[in-house]
């Protein structure tokens, strides 16, 4: 529920809503302080190095397949993740990956994606047989 605060001058057209609390980590509202010490915690279990942000998604003909048979998020994550280790390995790297997989979107739709926290390519250390190559532009040839 909700409760309705009003000015006590009845002219005043201020209003506050504030939400009664269900204590629930899944809740988008009362899960919030949960999820912000989630994140304190993996932030500090993360190498002190650049991140980047990576978000592999699924077209939207495909969420109910993964919504009737959920075993399959697991092998969305894995796919994901093997993904990027392909792409770094192809080019002879090693990459860092810390990863979250959700099954919602931002309206609370059933929306499986993978989100994915991988080292930049840029900050990655070169192997010595590669170790000439400065920028995508070298080896996008």
């Amino acid at each position: 529920g909700v409760k309705h605060y009003t000015c006590g001058n009845e002219h005043c057209p201020h209003v506050k809503y504030l939400c009664n609390t269900c204590h629930c980590r899944a809740c988008p509202c009362c899960g919030k302080k949960a999820t912000d010490q989630w994140i304190a915690v993996q932030n500090n279990r993360l190498p002190d190095c650049p991140w980047q942000h990576l978000v592999f998604t699924l077209p939207d003909t495909l969420w109910s397949l993964f919504f009737y048979n959920r075993w399959l998020l697991d092998a969305l994550f894995r796919l994901a993740a093997d993904n990027l280790i392909y792409a770094a390995k192809r080019r002879g790297l090693r990459v860092g990956i810390f990863g979250a997989l959700h099954t919602y979107g931002r309206r609370l739709n059933w929306h499986p994606h993978a989100h994915l926290l991988g080292q930049p390519l840029s900050q990655l250390t070169m192997p010595p047989p590669l170790a000439h190559i400065l920028s995508e532009s070298d080896w996008r040839r």
